[in-house]
């Protein structure tokens, strides 16, 4: 059984390859490319979804400093998915506050429902909330995936882009 040391370590690393894993596709796009509505995705663009993921690891860092995370509180920032050097320079600032002095602290995660006025704090820890970040931007690179496989076949991703952990292990 691992440690708590040891399961920060490999989620931080798991972190990290995500987050460089979403660098290395910024960087192969233009800027018109970034931003491009695509009818893959009901008109919207692959910036919007790199945007969605980044901004959760962002309200994810500001919540374990507050004590609260509320992914629902997302800034929705335009020059996030606008313009892909900012992208860089945001996933490096992510992964500056993700990677120095990491540890797993409790932590009330508020959460949506049904009912817009009902959002109850539920009890957490921060290397869970860090799992489902990570397993929220796999879910998010699937479709990105799923884009760049119809209208970006340029492109060049790695083979588990875009695929759940647990998928991959089984399929080896």
């Amino acid at each position: 059984m691992e440690t708590v040391e040891e399961k920060v370590t490999i989620l931080v690393e798991e972190t990290r390859l995500i987050t460089n894993s979403i660098s290395e596709l910024i960087q192969q796009f233009s800027q018109k490319e970034f931003s491009m509505p695509l009818s893959i995705l009901n008109y919207g663009s692959i910036s919007q979804h790199i945007r969605h993921i980044l901004e959760f690891y962002q309200e994810f860092n500001f919540g374990i400093k507050h004590g609260e995370i509320d992914f629902d509180q997302r800034k929705r920032s335009k020059q996030l998915e606008e313009n892909p050097e900012f992208a860089l320079e945001f996933i490096r600032l992510i992964q500056k506050e993700l990677f120095e002095g990491f540890v797993d602290i409790p932590i009330a995660i508020r959460v949506s429902t049904h009912d817009k006025n009902v959002r109850p704090l539920l009890a957490s820890t921060s290397l869970r909330e860090l799992a489902y970040c990570n397993e929220h931007a796999v879910h998010h690179l699937a479709i990105i995936k799923i884009a760049l496989l119809t209208s970006f076949p340029n492109i060049i991703v790695g083979d588990g882009f875009g695929i759940a952990y647990s998928t991959q292990q089984v399929n080896r």
